[in-house]
């Protein structure tokens, strides 16, 4: 009979790399939607759609606007993070894998840009928009619609594709991992193959993408955290 001393311990860089997906998961799939809804509701275009109330908005809750914005830091890093937690465990051609977390690290280079944008460019426009006379101010709303769609296109749309390109870069790595549940394999499928198809919609069609991409939110904590029972089974 093993000994409670003589039994296999998991790898301390597992056990972080578990953490990592457990974490990305929690944050970026409830976290997330949460801050998004309960935060950032007011002054974000999917809750309101009146340009001008949005920009009123933020400039009366300019900390309430940026402390949620703060939160999306680890919102990023943690969704970067788990590219990198996953895909240095799995097998397949090494290439792929390293290419798919250079991949999510570029996104994550991307979207912290449009998240800066929101942070620090949009307040100062709202503020300065909210003193300014009539005609001034719709002068300013303009430039605060062109700044508010650059931050949209450059978290939503060009960051979130490239995380969904890694993704899909990640999949021949897990059904060449024979340890790795086929299960989970066909769930990365199902999340990323979503992930592409809501991304495609937000270029041509965004007026009926919040489905799909709630699909794709969905679906990645169950991914992640399935990943991450996986690594906590491995032993050295």
């Amino acid at each position: 009979m093993m000994s409670r001393s003589s039994a296999p311990s998991i790898d301390p860089a597992k056990r972080l790399d578990a953490l990592g997906l457990f974490l990305a998961g929690l944050i970026n799939t409830f976290l997330a939607l949460l801050v998004a809804a309960l935060v950032l509701g007011p002054g974000a275009a999917s809750v309101q759609p009146d340009l001008a109330a949005r920009s009123l908005w933020i400039a009366a809750h300019p900390l309430r606007w940026q402390a949620g914005w703060l939160f999306w830091f680890a919102v990023t890093l943690s969704f970067a993070w788990s590219f990198f937690a996953l895909g240095r465990n799995l097998g397949g051609a090494a290439p792929w894998r390293q290419l798919a977390i250079g991949l999510a690290i570029i996104a994550a280079a991307v979207d912290i840009v449009g998240v800066l944008v929101n942070l620090v460019v949009l307040p100062i426009l709202a503020q300065a928009r909210s003193t300014l006379p009539a005609e001034a101010a719709l002068s300013l709303l303009a430039v605060f619609q062109a700044q508010e769609g650059l931050a949209n296109a450059l978290t939503n749309v060009a960051a979130f594709g490239l995380y969904s390109l890694a993704g899909i870069l990640l999949l021949p790595a897990c059904f060449a991992t024979p340890t790795y549940p086929r299960i989970l394999a066909w769930l990365g499928v199902a999340e990323w193959g979503i992930a592409v198809f809501a991304t495609t919609l937000l270029v041509l069609a965004p007026a009926i993408a919040a489905v799909p991409l709630l699909i794709s939110f969905f679906l990645y904590a169950p991914w992640v955290w399935g990943s991450a029972w996986w690594l906590l089974r491995q032993h050295p």
